[in-house]
């Protein structure tokens, strides 16, 4: 009887031989974990977005320093071309020629001075901007770690585990609000071991 079914009789009791696997017993760790697992994972996106806005704007910064610099050597070259110009004048006796090359190296050196504080304010942000990024980073790689150590515990019925996770969260939670918030919190030693 190749092809045909059992009768439903027998398949019942083929059924009922089936012995029942008990479902976990603390549904509540499974409840907290997947609370755990939502929260984490809203808290990495909203991290990950000011973190890619932030490194944009360091980019930004970067890319200012160096143009400001190149137009700050620029400009000097400029008003010491014109400083020897007038000099040159002066001891060939073209005072007026002289005087012309004069005020044009002054005024020269008064952009330089604007173009080298324009780049070192550029600077200035980068270096500020580096460490919120590098608080983003730590915020980022603790929740991630929180997340790994949470979906584990749910796997292993562990709350020691899920505790665990918690206190990476909190780590991930203390970078991610010092970034926002533009605290000084920045573990200098973990961040140069890392980089």
């Amino acid at each position: 009887m190749t092809g045909q079914r059992a009768p439903i009789n027998q398949r019942e009791n083929y059924m009922a031989e089936i012995p029942e696997v008990a479902e976990t017993s603390d549904r509540t760790l499974n409840r907290m974990v997947g609370a755990t697992v939502v929260v984490l994972s809203v808290l990495l996106t909203i991290g990950n977005i000011k973190d890619g806005n932030i490194v944009q704007n360091m980019q930004g910064d970067q890319a200012s320093k160096i143009d400001l610099w190149n137009e700050y050597q620029a400009t000097k070259i400029k008003a010491h071309l014109s400083e020897d110009t007038a000099s040159m004048l002066g001891a060939m006796g073209q005072s007026p020629e002289s005087a012309a090359a004069t005020k044009t190296a002054v005024r020269y050196r008064s952009e330089s001075k604007g173009l080298q504080d324009q780049a070192k304010a550029a600077e200035a942000d980068y270096d500020v901007q580096g460490r919120r990024d590098d608080q983003f980073d730590l915020a980022e790689g603790f929740m991630s770690i929180a997340l790994a150590v949470s979906g584990i515990s749910a796997l292993t019925e562990s709350r020691r585990l899920l505790m665990i996770g918690w206190a990476a969260a909190g780590l991930g939670l203390l970078f991610l609000v010092s970034g926002f918030l533009e605290l000084p919190i920045h573990p200098d030693v973990l961040v140069a071991f890392l980089t």
